[in-house]
């Protein structure tokens, strides 16, 4: 699904992909809505078209254009009896205190606890020190 929303102009170009980062001085602007409103904190998107239209932003100093951004996958771990393409499910962050080479997978996902996802690929079984079966996919927030 597109969104519309505005990036730096650095950024306005097709397929830049970029993870929205939102200062909290932009709360208070005017455009907030308009601009990263529609965003998830923390979410990649991809740019998939420019418009001809920008405002100046006072935050950063720079012009703002309006573009239309699709979600990009996140990577993730998920209980492998989950991991099955297509499927649409409820997202919980699997509770890990292991400090292995996938942790960041388990724990820091930008997906919140609770927010429904697609699975849009399986990529691989993840090796776990706590022995539980986990699969590493990429997810498509749906909201």
């Amino acid at each position: 699904m597109r969104k519309v929303t505005m990036v730096p102009s650095a950024q306005a170009k097709k397929n830049t992909v970029f993870r929205a980062l939102l200062d909290p001085r932009c709360f208070r602007c005017k455009l907030f809505s308009a601009c990263s409103g529609s965003l998830r904190a923390g979410g990649r998107y991809r740019v998939v078209n420019i418009r001809r239209v920008s405002h100046f932003c006072p935050i950063i100093g720079d012009d703002m254009v309006v573009v239309e951004v699709e979600s990009e996958p996140v990577l993730a771990a998920v209980e492998s009896k989950v991991a099955v393409e297509g499927v649409s499910l409820t997202y919980s962050k699997v509770e890990c205190g292991a400090a292995c080479s996938y942790r960041d997978y388990c724990t820091r996902a930008p997906i919140l606890k609770g927010e429904n996802v697609k699975v849009v690929r399986v990529l691989s079984r993840i090796p776990c020190p706590q022995s539980r079966s986990l699969t590493l996919v990429e997810l498509l927030p749906l909201a």
